[in-house]
């Protein structure tokens, strides 16, 4: 076989397993895939080319399992049954031989096309003469509703309570949606709330979480978990398991470090207490363990992480079993308990009445984590990341693996369903991180710089259609993070499925348009996590820029900003309280890790002193009563 021969195999290869050949850089030129950069892709989804001969028997077995594969492993219909992906019948077979049946999710059966099919999880069966095949048929609603409203957020981290830890909790997050209704917001965001990593040292992102299926426990109310183990503790418990409570509470940034150690303390009391009383209360924390059977797993591992130096990836077992001995009881109990809080006290914050929750579904979890542990046969050895751009010469790695796109399929996405699930069991309004990674996603194989990857292609009309699934289920809106350069399709897709996209007012602003408005329906704010705050945006402009907007000093313009959004025609307005209170220091600098800082800042005030401010309330009510308003700029939805 000649060198040429074998190079356009591998591409073949390549293409028919998923992997795009190349992509438009940020300078608008093709870029094209290295013959390394394809084997090692090709190696991270399982299919390993070593040589020429290699890549001849895997191209084989690639074109034969497209020739004979009847129904894809999944498949979307709309509600007229119309497939996403085609029958293909063995040579011979016709069609109307064929018998496709449709298993209902809530029972029964029909025909496709027969009757207008309900939004769900259902069964597609293919029945003919030697032909017999079935797949997940998902059947996403009509376009979700949209609606007009205002959200106000904040990182749960940076709220300060009543009764504070030096990070906020789970129940300033429902004083916080008290206030923000208080303002006429009927939307609270967060940043992703799902567990991370306690190993030292902490690297608290959000963004890199342990897990897509569990509550971090660092934001537990103490006082509420201590009345629900009954184990109220009298005096001060922060002073008691540490010895300079007051730098906590005032401190500027969360000393994670300090609060994980106060808080496992007090925390674990609390599920000692538990574990150790019998009646309603025990019986209770026993009902929700049994409900949730994931849970005595994560437990186990999160224990046992809290034993070994290195993490799992180090230790002599296989991933998903864990080494002998290496489980503690009571750091396994202390972990279902506080899973036990989380749930109760996220339970209290969806049903107060107040502002609903606005959270995020963050991209990845660390490969290192629960996730990719318990279900390493969904995630590939390789990491997700950026090419290079304008901002990052040599690309970006993010850390984490990515899901195998056909094991996905084959699991029935189960994981992805359950992660989705997760979030809207208590939001309302759900935000998908790099919605573009629901149809591509940057793969750098093991052991290439983050120059040297490629894209790898899933399947996002089943991705979308899940999401659709899940939130039409749960009355929700969903919001697709859709900045940068994003193909069109992906956006064509977004309305049609009534999912929301994303305006940052920092990206669109120009002294040409110093107030610029959103073209689609949109959630807009003035930034995000990874942009500078508006203070420190406003200090950066030019004189032009500033007698553009035509305020003389940040507030000033600030408010001008987002009168200009509120009376605009996005469906929401999403008002950071952080640039409402003028602070400078932004949640993340993107391109670096704990070291900087990244993901501690605290607000200045405390929430009761927020509420107190008549100034914040009159703005706030303002921007509150312009969303009631017809839209001045022309309603886009």
């Amino acid at each position: 076989m000649t060198a040429a021969t074998s190079r356009r195999e591998l591409r073949e290869l390549a293409r028919l397993r998923g992997v795009q050949l190349s992509y438009t850089g940020h300078d608008g030129k093709a870029v094209r895939a290295s013959a390394d950069t394809l084997a090692g892709v090709l190696g991270a989804l399982g299919h390993p080319v070593p040589d020429a001969a290699a890549i001849s028997t895997e191209l084989a077995a690639a074109r034969e399992e497209q020739e004979t594969r009847v129904l894809d492993p999944v498949v979307v219909s709309d509600q007229a049954g119309r497939l996403s992906s085609p029958l293909r019948l063995p040579r011979g077979v016709a069609a109307s031989r064929c018998r496709l049946t449709v298993q209902l999710e809530a029972g029964g059966t029909t025909s496709l096309g027969s009757s207008e099919l309900p939004p769900g999880y259902h069964q597609l069966v293919v029945e003919g003469p030697g032909v017999s095949a079935e797949a997940l048929l998902l059947v996403p609603p009509p376009r979700l509703p949209r609606q007009r409203g205002l959200a106000v957020m904040a990182p749960l981290y940076a709220l300060r309570g009543r009764d504070d830890w030096g990070v906020g909790s789970y129940a300033d997050l429902a004083d916080f949606a008290e206030l923000a209704a208080s303002w006429g917001a009927d939307l609270v965001g967060s940043l992703p709330l799902f567990a991370t990593s306690t190993r030292t040292p902490i690297d608290p992102s959000p963004y890199l979480p342990t897990t897509r299926m569990f509550w971090n426990e660092l934001y537990v109310d103490l006082a509420a978990a201590a009345r629900l183990a009954g184990c109220e503790a009298s005096g001060d418990p922060l002073r008691a398991s540490h010895p300079d409570p007051d730098t906590i509470r005032t401190s500027s940034e969360v000393d994670y470090e300090a609060v994980v150690r106060a808080k496992r303390q007090a925390l674990g009391a609390c599920a000692e207490s538990i574990d150790a009383m019998g009646g309603r209360r025990r019986d209770d924390f026993e009902r929700f363990v049994a409900s949730h059977p994931e849970l005595s797993r994560y437990a186990d591992f999160r224990a046992a992480n809290e034993r070994t130096e290195s993490g799992w990836r180090s230790w002599p077992a296989a991933p998903g079993r864990l080494p002998e001995g290496s489980v503690d009881p009571a750091a396994a109990r202390y972990y279902r308990f506080a899973q036990y809080a989380a749930a109760t006290q996220l339970t209290d914050v969806a049903e107060r009445g107040a502002a609903q929750l606005y959270l995020d579904l963050p991209v990845g979890v660390h490969g290192d984590g629960f996730d990719a542990w318990s279900r390493s046969d969904l995630f590939a050895g390789a990491e997700v990341g950026a090419p290079p751009d304008a901002f990052f010469a040599g690309g970006q790695a993010w850390g984490f693996p990515p899901l195998h796109p056909e094991r996905l399929r084959l699991d029935r996405y189960s994981y992805f369903i359950d992660a989705v699930r997760q979030v809207l069991r208590y939001a309302r309004a759900i935000r998908i991180d790099h919605i573009l990674g629901l149809q591509r996603l940057y793969w750098i194989p093991s052991g290439a710089d983050a120059g040297s990857g490629a894209y790898v292609r899933y399947h996002d009309d089943e991705l979308r259609a899940i999401v659709a699934i899940e939130a039409h289920r749960a009355g929700a809106m969903v919001v697709g993070e859709d900045l940068g350069i994003v193909p069109p399709g992906i956006r064509a897709a977004m309305d049609r499925d009534g999912f929301l996209h994303t305006f940052v007012y920092q990206f669109a602003a120009s002294p040409a348009d110093p107030f610029p408005q959103p073209r689609r329906p949109s959630a807009a704010s003035v930034g995000s996590h990874d942009l500078p705050r508006f203070a420190t945006f406003w200090q950066e402009l030019d004189v032009e820029q500033r007698r553009a907007i035509g305020a003389s000093d940040p507030p000033s313009a600030l408010r001008s900003c987002l009168a200009s959004l509120a009376r605009g025609p996005s469906a929401y307005v999403v008002v950071d309280v952080a640039d409402l209170e003028g602070e400078v220091v932004p949640d993340n600098r993107p391109g670096t890790g704990p070291e900087a800082g990244n993901w501690r800042r605290r607000l200045p005030r405390s929430i009761a002193e927020l509420a107190a401010d008549d100034d914040l309330r009159d703005l706030m009510s303002g921007l509150a009563a312009a969303r009631t308003a017809p839209s001045t700029n022309g309603v886009s939805r």
